[in-house]
C-alpha cells in the first residue's frame, strides 16, 4: 500500500519531532500494511530556497539511514510545495518532485481561488512535465465557492485525499463522489506524529470495506499504486 503525503523525517517541519519518533511512524506505518511512504516535508518558496531545503532535507534523511531496515516501507523523498505567484517560472520546482517519478505535490492556498491560480498551475505543469498532485482535496470545500471548487475536478491534475477524509460525514461523501467518478487518484495519511496525526490508514480501510467492500479497498489501493508505477522514472 502506498502513503502519498507525510510528514516523518525528523525536525523538518511541524512534523516528526526526533529520529525515534520517526521511526515509530514508519513500524506503525508498515503494520497497517503500508509498504511505500513518501516523505513530503513543508517546502514554501517564499521563505527558504530549494537548495536549502534539500540540504535539510538529506540530512533528515541520512539520520534515519542507520535505523533502518526491511521491516519498514520503501522511502521516498518529495516535497509539499505550498503554491506561490511565480510557481510556474522557477527553475527549481523539478528538484521538488516525487524521488524517481515525475509527480509533484502542491498545497493549494487556503483563501478564495482565482482563474489565475489555476491558469499558472497548468503553466507549471506544461512547462515542468511534471503532474502535479494537489494535496488533502477536502480541506479545500468549505474555503471555495461551490462553482469553483467544483471547476477544481475539470483541471488536467491528480487529487490526493488525507486518510481521515472519511472520518466525518461531509467529507466521507466527497470522497466517496471523488471513488465512484474515479476522481480519487491517492490517498496519503499526512501524518505528523505519533499522537494526534498519527499514521491512520486502517482506520481508512476500515471506513471503506464497511461503506462499500474489502474488495473495494483492494481496488482503490490497487489503482492508487498502479498510477504511482506509471509515473515512476526509468534511467
Amino acid at each position: 500500500m502506498l502513503d502519498i503525503h507525510s510528514h516523518f523525517l525528523p525536525k523538518m517541519d511541524d512534523g516528526s519531532k526526533s529520529t525515534e519518533m520517526s521511526m515509530e511512524m514508519l513500524r506503525e506505518s508498515r503494520r497497517q500494511g503500508v509498504t511505500t511512504m513518501v516523505s513530503t516535508s513543508h517546502f514554501y518558496g517564499d521563505s527558504e530556497p530549494p537548495e536549502r531545503f534539500l540540504m535539510r532535507r538529506q540530512h533528515a534523511y541520512e539520520k534515519l539511514l542507520p535505523l533502518l531496515s526491511d521491516s519498514e516501507p520503501e522511502i521516498l523523498l518529495g516535497a509539499e510545495v505550498f503554491y506561490y505567484p511565480g510557481i510556474s517560472h522557477s527553475d527549481s520546482v523539478p528538484q521538488l518532485s516525487i524521488q524517481g517519478t515525475d509527480l509533484i505535490l502542491i498545497e493549494m492556498p487556503f483563501i478564495p481561488w482565482s482563474d489565475r491560480i489555476f491558469d499558472e498551475l497548468i503553466s507549471m505543469q506544461y512547462n515542468t512535465g511534471l503532474q502535479i498532485v494537489l494535496a488533502h482535496v477536502e480541506r479545500y470545500q468549505s474555503i471555495q465557492k461551490k462553482a469553483v471548487f467544483e471547476s477544481l475536478f475539470d483541471q488536467p491534475f491528480y487529487f490526493q485525499c488525507n486518510a481521515s477524509v472519511f472520518s466525518s460525514f461531509r467529507s466521507r461523501h466527497l470522497a466517496m463522489r471523488m471513488i465512484k467518478n474515479g476522481q480519487l487518484h491517492f490517498l496519503g495519511t499526512d501524518c505528523h506524529n505519533t499522537d494526534k496525526r498519527s499514521p491512520d490508514m486502517k482506520n481508512a480501510k476500515a471506513i471503506v470495506e464497511k461503506k462499500l467492500s474489502p474488495a473495494a479497498w483492494k481496488k482503490l489501493t490497487r489503482e492508487f499504486e498502479e498510477r504511482f508505477d506509471r509515473h515512476r522514472i526509468s534511467y
